[in-house]
């Protein structure tokens, strides 16, 4: 009996092997295919390339320093190359009344508006006109107040802007309580009167 079994047992084995010997090759791809989806060893996905948004408005709410009671909104609108400065002041003494975008936003110091540092002058040039073409970024000259003492500021600049090196965002508007005479180093116009912070303006 045992004689006729052995035959049988060595075909059935080596039919077992066989079969195991021809699913070998398969498991090197599968290990392949799960590499491949995953991506190869220290390779790094690619990211997407960050956006960098525009600036083109701005907004400044100006608040009194001291006792002076003025106060008033600035608006900041890209045109083209230039920024369209436009808004209203009141409670100014008639008369014209020097108007910078000084080097902080820091608004803590309401006595004497200090806190706003100097004039924003980021390429180190003497203080001028904005027509000059030696000027602080932020000289934007003189704004007047009428009998009523309210100021409408209509200005546009090529100098300032909203983004970039010449951004004003971040920085203040300073209102001085008298007249940029355009001395050096900034004008002898007087006491801070208003400052605001300028900040970008949300359009839906």
């Amino acid at each position: 009996m045992l004689h006729h079994s052995l035959p049988l047992m060595l075909l059935v084995l080596f039919t077992v092997g066989c079969t195991q010997q021809e699913n070998r090759p398969n498991e090197p791809a599968e290990n392949n295919q799960t590499q491949t989806e995953m991506g190869e060893p220290g390779q790094l996905t690619p990211q997407a390339a960050d956006e960098t948004e525009t600036v083109t408005k701005a907004v400044c709410k100006l608040q009194p320093i001291g006792d002076s009671q003025v106060s008033g909104i600035i608006h900041f609108t890209r045109e083209g190359n230039n920024i369209h400065v436009e808004g209203e002041i009141t409670g100014l003494k008639p008369g014209k009344h020097g108007f910078h975008v000084h080097e902080k936003g820091d608004l803590s110091d309401k006595e004497t508006g200090k806190s706003a540092g100097g004039h924003f002058n980021p390429t180190d040039k003497p203080h001028g006109k904005p027509t000059d073409s030696e000027r602080h970024v932020g000289d934007l000259g003189n704004i007047e107040a009428n009998a009523d003492g309210l100021a409408k500021v209509d200005i546009v600049d090529e100098v300032i802007q909203l983004n970039g090196e010449n951004s004003i965002i971040g920085r203040s508007i300073v209102v001085h309580a008298g007249e940029d005479q355009f001395t050096q180093p900034s004008g002898d116009a007087g006491d801070r009167v208003a400052f605001g912070d300028i900040i970008e303006e949300k359009t839906d």
